[in-house]
């Protein structure tokens, strides 16, 4: 693969950080020049999914309560107490920097009303109207939003392509201490990408 110096001091940086690390094995996962952040496939058990048919934007959420929910935690409440085919948003990002799966990345989620079939939902477990998010949160974010920008070819400097909920319906989500970093987590991406 020819990478550009910018691109292997970035990939360099993650792999000594760990972000490649799977089954104690230092291998980087690329398919072509797109690389994958390790992330927990749980296998959930859902309902009827339509198929999302377009991804133009990724929407950034907190889980409003102030403690660590796993993906399984959330599924849970969403299809037994909302009565939904299960989690809304696609992937969870626990107080470890954990990034879990949770609803199939291809389906339509259930987490932005009106907005649900153009975009992908990332949750950070956590209230940050409270609490600030971890550092290992924040550099889990930007690396899934940074592969969800290349996977879905998009412009991350675009505008309403990276958002908090709140842009788009009426709520305070994702907290006033998460929100502000969005800004930063779009430029990681456009830094990473180009």
């Amino acid at each position: 693969m020819n990478f550009s110096r910018r691109k292997f001091l970035q990939l360099a940086a993650m792999a000594t950080a760990g972000f490649f690390l799977t089954d104690n094995t230092a291998s980087a996962q690329y398919s072509s020049e797109i690389w994958e952040p390790p992330i927990e496939k749980l296998f959930l058990p859902f309902g009827e999914l339509k198929d999302r048919k377009e991804t133009e934007r990724i929407v950034i959420h907190h889980a409003g309560l102030d403690k660590d929910y796993s993906a399984h935690a959330i599924h849970k409440f969403h299809r037994d107490v909302r009565g939904w085919s299960g989690i809304g948003y696609h992937y969870v990002i626990r107080k470890d920097g954990t990034i879990e799966q949770g609803r199939p990345s291809q389906a339509v989620g259930a987490h932005a009303a009106n907005h649900n079939y153009n975009s992908i939902g990332i949750c950070v477990t956590g209230n940050f109207n409270v609490s600030n998010p971890k550092t290992a949160q924040i550099d889990s974010l930007k690396m899934l939003t940074a592969w969800l920008c290349q996977k879905y070819n998009l412009n991350p400097m675009g505008n309403g392509v990276i958002v908090g909920h709140k842009n788009l319906n009426k709520t305070t989500c994702p907290g006033s201490n998460l929100y502000p970093r969005i800004e930063e987590v779009k430029c990681y991406c456009r830094d990473f990408i180009y």
